[in-house]
Order: C-alpha cells, then structure tokens, then sequence
C-alpha cells in the first residue's frame, strides 16, 4: 500500500470582493454621518480665526500708538463684497479718510495718511462690521482714534462683530475705553469664549 502526499491548500492573502464592498459602505456611512460635524466645525474656526485677528488688529493699533506716541486711526468700512479693517496714521486727526474696502493700493491715496496693517476679508463665509451699542457715531462712522494716553472714542460701547453666513455664530470684539480688546460670544454658543456683559 501505497500512501500519498497531499500538497497543502495554500491560502490566498487578499480581500475579497464583498469584503472591500462592506469597508466601503461603513466608510460612506461614517463619511455621511462625520460630514455636517464637520462643516459646522469648520464655521466656527473660520469665526474664530477673523474675530482674532480683528482683536489683533486693534490691539496692534494700541501697542503702536504707545511705543511710537503717534496717533493712529481704526477704520472698519461696511461693504458687500469684503468685511475690512485698517490700521493707518492720523493726519487730520478724527477726519481719516482711508477707506479699508478698496484695493489697497488705493486705500489711503489722497488722503493724507498711510497705510500700517490691512485685514480684508471676502464675504463668502465670514462677516465682521463694527457698531456702538446705540448705533451713533460721533465725527466719522466706523473708526477708531487711538493716542499715546487712551483711546479716544466717544462712541459708546464700541464692538466688532464676526458673523458667519450659514448658522449666524457670532463672535463679538470689544474694545474699552482704555483700549484693552476682548473677545465674547453674545449668545453663549462659542465654547472657549466668556459670554459677552
């Protein structure tokens, strides 16, 4: 009797084709379930990141101000296409007639001033406009004066706020009469953020 030798089944390595489509079909549930997660994620950054630079902005303004004893001017221009804020040097005192909304090549031509830092920001996802709590402004709208001593606006309660286009979060930028800057959340739904006073 003769006994024979069976070869061993030898295993393939590999997935098979039902097993790649069950991995894709868990993924594409993730993906649908992680997706507005994430755009809401990625609204609030974008909030975020242009109240704080709108708040770096102003505070540069301050620091500038103090270390050269010049006075410089904050302008937040209103527009639809772009949200802006410049920093710029005071040649007529309040009466700057920079306007951050423009090129900015052109933003202080003619105007007897220039230009130190510029922020501008398309509408697309993110708006920020700056305001006073009774909506008055005294000498010209939407800007800031600030001296070596203090700030000088006469505005009451002067704020910035950052609002993103979709879900309206809103992050407000405050600056006090001594010129400190900081950022709040009017409606308490920004986390890391104090509700604003």
């Amino acid at each position: 009797m003769q006994k024979r030798f069976l070869a061993p089944k030898t295993r393939r390595s590999g997935l098979t084709l039902v097993e790649i489509l069950v991995g894709l079909g868990v993924l594409a549930i993730l993906l649908a379930v992680a997706a507005p997660s994430m755009a809401d994620l990625l609204e609030r950054r974008r909030v975020i990141a242009a109240a704080e630079e709108v708040a770096s902005v102003l505070t540069y303004a301050k620091a500038e101000t103090t270390s050269t004893n010049s006075v410089l001017t904050v302008r937040f221009d209103p527009g639809t296409s772009m949200s802006c804020a410049a920093v710029t040097t005071s040649a007529t005192g309040f009466n700057n007639r920079c306007k951050c909304n423009q090129d900015p090549a052109l933003i202080c031509q003619g105007a007897g001033a220039e230009l130190l830092r510029l922020f501008q920001l398309p509408a697309d996802y993110v708006t920020f406009a700056a305001d006073t709590i009774d909506h008055k402004w005294p000498g010209t709208s939407y800007q800031l004066k600030f001296g070596r001593m203090q700030m000088d606006v006469a505005a009451l309660g002067f704020h910035v706020d950052v609002v993103s286009k979709k879900k309206k979060y809103t992050l407000r930028v405050e600056v006090n009469t001594a010129g400190r800057v900081r950022v709040c959340t009017p409606a308490g739904d920004m986390t890391g953020y104090a509700r604003c006073a």
